[in-house]
């Protein structure tokens, strides 16, 4: 009996260390990847949708996102912008419509600015904003840093040769911790079990 009782616990103890070891290893390739891999100038800027607050205002992350995709369009190293997000729960605006609010508040023209509004994850938006980008001859991914990693691979897996660049404010260390933790879940989860 206490021989396999040992063996359970070895078992046990090596399962632990082989989770652990793999999420630390998602941990690292997403910190890996916090760093831009752009050369600008770059046609079109697929802008990752985050929180609404109160139905309908930005909240810190959109705020982030939208005002270094709007300076980039402003210094001309992108010519198009591409919001993507859908309408969340309780919400009443989608959060590509408030990101377009918060562009066009912070002077970006409307002409270039298009929005796609029936995404609810960041798969469904790599996936709904192809026919948006389907005729640029370049693309790069704007969100939070931490949030990269995960883009990357959803393109990958979608046979998308998008670039990455991160939003230019970075948030608080504890929040960021946070997010890596989750995103090296998230990272696993579409690396493993998501094919389509």
């Amino acid at each position: 009996m206490r021989r396999i009782l040992r063996l359970i616990s070895a078992w046990l103890i090596t399962v632990f260390a082989l989770t652990l070891a793999i999420f630390l290893l998602s941990a690292l390739y997403t910190v890996y990847r916090f760093d831009s891999n752009v050369e600008f100038p770059v046609e079109c800027a697929v802008v990752f949708g985050s929180a609404v607050h109160n139905g309908q205002y930005p909240g810190p992350g959109i705020k982030r996102r939208v005002e270094t995709a709007v300076h980039l369009a402003k210094e001309g190293r992108v010519e198009k912008l591409i919001f993507t997000g859908g309408l969340g729960k309780g919400n009443d605006l989608s959060e590509a419509r408030v990101m377009r609010n918060e562009a066009l508040r912070l002077g970006a023209d409307p002409e270039i600015i298009k929005t796609e509004e029936g995404a609810t994850s960041t798969w469904q938006s790599v996936k709904f904003v192809q026919p948006f980008v389907k005729n640029c001859k370049s693309v790069v991914a704007v969100s939070d840093r931490y949030h990269l990693a995960r883009i990357s691979l959803l393109a990958k897996k979608q046979n998308l040769d998008w670039y990455v660049h991160p939003a230019d404010k970075v948030t608080s260390l504890i929040f960021e911790l946070q997010m890596v933790a989750r995103e090296a879940v998230g990272n696993l989860f579409y690396m493993f079990l998501v094919s389509e």
